[in-house]
């Protein structure tokens, strides 16, 4: 295994497959996975502002730039945003709405309150990992790891963290798969991944979970078939498809 400190840019150009393959192929297929666009949104956006708020603090300012509330349909107001995507360009920085800002300062305010999630953010953050596993070139970039408590931490953002709320996001967004497969690949138990679940809407509350094993043994089933699928594209070059039986008719799948 290597293990190293870089850029998160850096990480992401490497061809080693990672979670967030797995999971695009697990969700989708090989063949949607390697046809995907780049994606950006408003809420991963968000997302990546609130984990360096929470991991990486003395990092935020460094990195984004706060847009102030201003009428965008004015002449005045366009000079604004004009001005303040320049200072961005010019500093090599992310624009951070005033909205967004809000929500992130809220989050964090209620992270500080909490001493469980306090706890579970102590530990190396962000250490890309390089490692063959199942045969497969793999890479995985935990948010946080402590290998002394032994455990994985990753906070993620949601409209609401509560229990059945984050279990629906845990399978729609397949985090279930993300926990088993960096647990097993860095030598951890999985039990003891902890998501940092935090509310994007007032009042901002944030959650710790950890997955029970019957989660943590579907994450595993669906990491371990998704690893498979890629073994199979990388060895033959025949990127598959949805899963499903073809019957009745050459190219049609029962559902």
């Amino acid at each position: 295994m290597i293990t190293k400190i870089e850029p998160n840019k850096q990480y992401h150009s490497s061809d080693a497959i990672s979670a967030s393959g797995l999971k695009y192929i697990w969700k989708k297929s090989v063949w949607h996975f390697l046809n995907k666009k780049p994606y950006e949104s408003d809420s991963l956006s968000l997302g990546t502002a609130v984990h360096t708020a929470l991991l990486e603090p003395k990092q935020f300012y460094k990195d984004y730039i706060v847009m102030p509330k201003f009428d965008g349909r004015t002449k005045e107001g366009k000079e604004q945003k004009a001005k303040f995507l320049e200072q961005a360009a010019e500093e090599n920085k992310q624009l951070l709405d005033a909205e967004s800002y809000e929500k992130v300062m809220g989050i964090l305010e209620n992270f500080n309150k909490n001493e469980t999630a306090q706890e579970y953010t102590k530990g190396e953050i962000e250490l890309s990992h390089y490692l063959t596993f199942e045969g497969v070139e793999v890479r995985v970039r935990p948010d946080c790891i402590n290998r002394v408590q032994n455990f994985i931490s990753d906070p993620k953002t949601c409209q609401e963290n509560t229990k059945e709320a984050f279990k629906r996001d845990i399978y729609k967004w397949g985090y279930h798969l993300q926990a088993a497969f960096y647990s097993d690949a860095l030598g951890l138990p999985a039990e003891n991944f902890i998501f940092i679940a935090c509310e994007t809407n007032y009042p901002y509350n944030v959650t710790c979970y950890d997955l029970s094993e019957e989660h943590i043994e579907r994450g595993r089933e669906a990491y371990k078939q998704a690893l498979a699928e890629w073994k199979f594209y990388l060895e033959t070059g025949i990127a598959l498809g949805y899963r499903g039986e073809e019957t009745k008719r050459k190219g049609v799948i029962t559902l």
